[in-house]
């Protein structure tokens, strides 16, 4: 079987990209379209991360997103423990999650229907949220829809 971690990886890269990038060092910068507004540094890591956090090398963001992603892919394997046995849905659910949060997906509509079967219905509610400020993003919808692709390669 696949590692999902191996799907989901160059996903997160991809969408995340790395930025704010100085002298070889990446440092955090004020996401403005997440609401509220958060400060992020590599690939979209958010947490413990501050306006004043040390910037770090590349090397150090692709370790920070190899980590922070077992750690979200735990989350959401313990609120929708099937994504385990379907590595393709796993790596689409969290690079979901790294997105929207864990605790986005732990309320969402989409973690139901995948606890219930349902994933015809998953593969659609995936594609949500596709906005920021209420605004459809390209990128965004981008995203959502290569997670729907990754998803719909194991979902049944």
């Amino acid at each position: 079987m696949i590692d999902w971690r191996d799907l989901c990886m160059p996903l997160v890269s991809v969408f995340e990209g790395c930025e704010k990038r100085l002298h070889g060092l990446i440092y955090p910068y004020l996401d403005k379209l997440a609401k509220p507004p958060v400060w992020t540094r590599g690939y979209g890591r958010t947490y413990g991360i501050k306006g004043d956090s040390e910037p770090i090398t590349l090397a150090q963001a692709k370790d920070e997103l190899k980590a922070g992603l077992g750690s979200y892919g735990a989350r959401c394997a313990g609120y929708a423990p099937v994504l385990m046995t379907k590595p393709e849905c796993m790596a689409a659910v969290t690079s979901w999650a790294w997105n929207c949060g864990t605790g986005a997906f732990k309320v969402s509509r989409l973690r139901k229907a995948i606890n219930e079967g349902r994933w015809t219905d998953a593969a659609q509610l995936i594609r949500k949220p596709n906005t920021a400020g209420g605004v459809v993003l390209k990128g965004l919808a981008r995203r959502r829809e290569a997670e729907r692709a990754l998803f719909l390669l194991g979902g049944e």
